[in-house]
């Protein structure tokens, strides 16, 4: 039966073509530029196959498709031997430029990039096409909405020029940026207004911290984001069934930043309903072997009867996690199952914990590191090859490694499993060295060394091995300083390290003392537990004090004149005065830091606690003792981009055996090294007549705000600062009533090659030391505060 039907169909196959015209010819007709090939290639329709209205309407699609034209037509009329085809074109002109008039708020390159993001960039000479031309238009309109030009008028001028080229402008009216005025809630928020707006990270009210940022601009495509923001904060503070309802918009009036004109606003105003609030029920931990329950428990941020928070719920799940992973679990999750209930208005949640196989590091390699040897790099590794992965101590390895100054991560670490056992790792860590070789022929100015010239070399990675050598010669109006020193990273292949530092330093500081020492200095240090070190130094040096040469008068606070320089008196220059004095000195120190740079920090704390020592067993003639605390901390805000510094300090010094304290050991503040808006040496407690006779203690504390500007190659950093503090009198007590404060603004850029920041600083000082003083103050500098 099959074949039959087979045979009846081929037998009837020519009488269904019968009576079907064939193509006899396709003619193509107006087309200048497109030539007749690259339309044929285009059509299915052949001069020869049968004539089919089906195709031929394909074929219109497809040549109106390719934008090649602005009109065609088909028509068909008989032939000799059958259908002549004749198709007219009409060719779209091609565009010879394109321009976009911007304004100062929006740039070309900002739409050149968003039509690339969406690949609709036109190139020159590409054909026009009025479709393409308005959804390029409509993504410039998208993109002004973005930045807050919601009044913002784009316009297309097309000019023709020939007899087949366009120029195409698009003309963009940028308007005034529209703010967000006033943002309100509405129904039944219960948490304060203040608390929902934070929690808008686009559409924020107007102030002057959102205007700063810009993130006052009215955005409506960022709503969403925000409204689920607002709930996501009612959850994190026990609303759990809270439901935010859709924005609505309002005009309004309202005075802007920074000139305080009045211009169109935005008031957004979304209903909010809290609902009931709900505390914690019943916490249980399941599927956990490797860690005991009540281990676990420890690291809950929440009791039961506490107000429910989703933040303190994730921030749990991310404690268990690192717990597990730091004991080689990598592949370890934690699922929180939350179950409300309603009727006693509490979540009891389980923790569900999937612990996985243990994993090993199976092959660490370094790439990128030419001249320094492996083993520097490889011995700063908390983990060996064969070790359980542990994922804090290799984020501490990989701190160390960036903290030795010799290589920075080219990129992220590559952990890998292995394809044949997903418990076995393999990481790769891209390094690139930095300036190892440092060779300077400098002259400049410095407040503490004044002008200078110097010259000098040091490295850091000496014969490749991590070895520290440095010889310095600089001449300078106040200072004429020779170094030459070592240090061995890594002894006998330890972490131990030693060095020394022989030294012929004068210094004249300035209005007080000129200061001739001749010495050589002792290293030792060790890591205990990292990051935790322990450093011993043994100094002995000779020291010659003079008379100084830079002396001056000037006019208090009150009018009267005050000598600059009290220990020209005959009572001060008694305390170890001039004349030449051996001191011998044992200074230890214990310090932790994980900051990520020791030059361009952005995140890290550093605790410090040292001490100096002087006696006569020791083989000087002072004696006294001088205890020192620091601690340092960065707080990334934004990553690669802004960041927060805090430093504070605090120091005594103390004589013993019935002695007197040097006045060259005593504290005097000012200068960029510390409240970076005063004259160096000029802060400290005064004596009858008013001049600093230097302190025995110190109290200084620094805030910075550093913005890196122009992205990570950049070199540029500005930085908002306030500096505080003072020396005080032994008996004198330390308050922060009792302080002298700089605030201001500092551009520094940062000199890979020199390894050296130079700094401009423009401060406001709160206090005057002298009359003939000014509030305000601008300094040329360099290295850093802290």
């Amino acid at each position: 039966m099959k074949k039959w039907i087979i045979g009846l169909f081929l037998l009837l196959a020519p009488l269904l073509s019968f009576g079907q015209e064939l193509i006899e010819r396709i003619d193509i007709i107006g087309n200048e530029r497109v030539t007749k090939e690259t339309v044929m290639y285009y059509l299915s329709a052949r001069e020869g196959d049968y004539y089919s209205d089906d195709i031929l309407k394909k074929d219109f699609r497809v040549l109106w498709s390719t934008g090649f034209f602005s009109n065609i037509r088909i028509e068909n009329e008989q032939g000799a031997k059958g259908k002549v085809i004749k198709i007219y074109l009409e060719e779209n002109p091609v565009i010879k430029t394109i321009a976009y008039k911007t304004g100062s708020k929006i740039k070309e390159d900002d739409i050149v990039n968003k039509l690339k993001e969406k690949d609709e960039y036109v190139l020159p000479y590409s054909y026009y096409s009025p479709s393409r031309i308005q959804k390029i238009k409509k993504t410039i309109e998208d993109l002004l909405a973005e930045k807050g030009l919601h009044a913002a008028k784009v316009d297309v001028e097309t000019t023709k020029k020939g007899k087949s080229e366009l120029d195409i402008l698009f003309k963009i009216d940028e308007g005034p940026k529209v703010r967000v005025g006033e943002v309100e809630f509405t129904g039944r928020p219960k948490l304060p207004q203040s608390t929902l707006r934070e929690a808008m990270k686009e559409n924020q009210q107007l102030s002057l911290f959102s205007w700063v940022a810009g993130k006052s601009l009215y955005k409506q495509n960022k709503l969403p984001d925000d409204v689920a923001n607002i709930k996501k904060a009612l959850q994190e503070n026990g609303y759990m069934e809270a439901t935010v309802g859709e924005p609505k918009i309002e005009e309004i009036t309202k005075r802007s930043f920074p000139f305080f004109k009045k211009q169109k606003m935005m008031k957004v105003v979304i209903p909010v309903n809290a609902g009931y609030l709900y505390r914690v029920g019943e916490i249980k931990i399941e599927g956990n072997k490797a860690f005991s329950t009540a281990g676990i428990q420890l690291l809950m941020k929440f009791k039961k009867g506490e107000v429910y928070s989703t933040k303190v719920r994730e921030k749990s799940v991310e404690d268990i996690g690192e717990l597990f992973r730091n004991f080689g679990h990598l592949y370890g999750q934690v699922i929180p199952v939350e179950t409300l209930d309603p009727k006693n208005k509490v979540v009891n949640v389980t923790y569900q914990i999937a612990e996985g196989e243990i994993c090993f590091l199976r092959r660490l390699e370094f790439r990128g590191n030419i001249f320094t040897k492996d083993k520097v790099i490889r011995r700063e590794m908390a983990l060996r090859e064969g070790d359980f992965f542990s994922f804090a101590r290799f984020k501490d390895s990989i701190l160390r490694i960036r903290q030795l100054g010799l290589v920075d991560l080219e990129k992220d670490p590559e952990v890998k499993p292995a394809a044949d056992d997903p418990t076995q790792f393999d990481v790769n860590v891209n390094v690139k060295e930095l300036q190892r070789n440092n060779i300077q022929f400098t002259a400049g100015y410095s407040g503490y060394e004044g002008t200078f010239i110097a010259a000098s070399y040091s490295t850091v990675n000496f014969l490749g091995a991590g070895e520290n050598l440095e010889i310095t010669a600089q001449y300078g109006k106040r200072i004429k300083n020779y170094v030459f020193g070592f240090t061995e990273p890594y002894l006998f292949d330890m972490p131990v390290s030693a060095g020394f530092n022989i030294y012929d330093r004068t210094m004249i500081y300035p209005y007080l003392y000129d200061q001739k020492s001749r010495g050589v200095d002792f290293n030792f240090g060790a890591i205990l537990v990292f990051p935790w070190r322990v450093n011993l130094t043994y100094s002995f040096q000779f020291i010659d004090v003079k008379q100084p040469t830079e002396t001056s008068t000037t006019t208090d606070a009150s009018g009267g004149l005050v000598t600059s320089n009290p220990y020209l008196d005959p009572y001060y220059s008694g305390l170890f005065g001039w004349g030449k004095y051996n001191m011998s000195s044992l200074s230890p120190s214990i310090y932790r830091s994980t900051i990520d740079s020791p030059l361009t920090p952005t995140s890290g704390t550093m605790y410090l606690f040292s001490l100096k020592y002087a006696g006569t067993f020791l083989g000087g003639e002072i004696h006294m003792i001088k205890p020192n605390i620091e601690f340092t901390h960065y707080q990334p805000i934004k990553r690669g981009v802004m960041s927060l510094g805090f430093h504070i300090e605090y120091s005594v010094v103390k004589p013993l055996r019935n002695s007197q304290v040097p006045f060259w050991e005593r504290f005097f503040l000012g200068g960029e090294r510390n409240i970076r808006g005063y004259e160096i040496y000029s802060i400290g407690p005064r004596d009858a007549s008013g001049s600093n006779v230097g302190g025995m203690k110190q109290l200084v504390l620094n805030a910075e705000l550093i913005l890196h500007v122009g992205g990570q190659e950049s070199p540029l950093y500005l930085i908002a600062f306030h500096d505080m503090g003072n020396a005080y009198a032994l008996d004198e007590r330390v308050s922060l009533k009792n302080v002298y404060s700089s605030t201001g603004l500092e551009a520094r850029i940062f000199v890979p090659a020199l390894r050296v920041p130079f700094r401009l600083i423009f401060s406001y000082n709160s206090k005057l030391i002298y009359q003939s003083d000014s509030n305000f103050a601008f300094r040329f500098a360099i290295g850093t505060t802290f």
